[in-house]
């Protein structure tokens, strides 16, 4: 299961600091998206696949605590897990949101 710890500094709709603890199971998918915003994050514990583009790829190496990266505004990315837990902080200038490349893997509709 999926497990969100959201943060806030400021006001969550306005243009403010955003911060995004998340808790992925292991062998997990996160659909190809986009933000609104640049998102910066970093692997506090597990291993965790990062790819940018419209199709989900499992190419390269997970990236192992303390790796660090950046997704620009309106830029497909994706992401996977391996056979751990992975624990990711977020970290985004708000307000959030998402838009799924496949509208049909927006796990809100399901």
């Amino acid at each position: 299961m999926l497990n969100l710890t959201r943060l806030h500094l400021g006001i969550a709709h306005e243009s403010q600091f955003q911060g995004l603890g998340i808790r992925f199971p292991p062998n997990y998918h996160v659909p190809p998206h986009t933000h609104p915003y640049a998102e910066f994050g970093t692997v506090i514990s597990g291993s965790f696949g990062v790819g940018m583009g419209e199709k989900l790829e499992k190419k390269g190496e997970l990236s192992k605590p303390g790796s660090f990266w950046m997704h620009p505004a309106r830029h497909a990315h994706y992401g996977w897990t391996g056979n751990e837990e992975v624990i990711m902080q977020i970290q985004f200038i708000g307000p959030g949101g998402i838009d799924y490349v496949n509208p049909a893997d927006d796990p809100r509709k399901k």
